[in-house]
């Protein structure tokens, strides 16, 4: 063997392990954030719960638009926000069914042949409105220079709101 074989089959193994080793680290890196990844949803998820349960019996529109706090002992590198807004579904797509959508401007159908859903539907959706409230937990977290988060959404619905039909 000469002085030449030697040294390539050291820079192989050299790049070869060096490839192994950066391998290795990004696996690391991965599995902690997938770690932080799942204590977070899990800190976002026992909030969520606690958060229901806070507002069991409470009118919706009592309900706070905005809460933040941070998670304490082994946890408190992670901060949560709570946020809450009015639940608005938009129903007009079934307008356009209930009139006949693929209808051209041609053919016009007489007043007696629309859809009684159309009545209904801005009523239903003041009824939404009215009886609905969107809630979202965020957790989040750092790492390195970097802020993640993790968001969980429910709709809280009161259903002893008189259905105005």
């Amino acid at each position: 063997m000469t002085l030449i074989e030697i040294l390539v089959a050291l820079a192989i193994f050299t790049i070869s392990f060096l490839v192994l080793i950066d391998a290795q680290n990004l696996n690391i890196r991965s599995s902690a954030h997938a770690h932080r990844m799942s204590i977070a949803t899990i800190l976002a998820q026992d909030k969520m719960t606690e958060t229901l349960l806070k507002h069991k019996d409470t009118p919706l529109r009592e309900i706070e638009e905005k809460e933040d706090g941070t998670f304490e002992g082994t946890y408190s590198k992670y901060r949560w926000e709570i946020t809450s807004r009015d639940f608005a579904y938009d129903l007009s797509f079934l307008i356009a069914m209930a009139q006949g959508g693929g209808e051209t401007e041609e053919e016009t159908r007489p007043p007696e042949a629309e859809s009684p859903l159309l009545a209904y539907l801005p009523k239903i959706s003041q009824f939404i409105k009215n009886s609905s409230k969107e809630m979202t937990v965020t957790v989040f977290w750092r790492e390195g220079a970097t802020e993640r988060n993790v968001s969980l959404t429910t709709h809280l619905f009161n259903y002893k709101t008189p259905l105005p039909l």
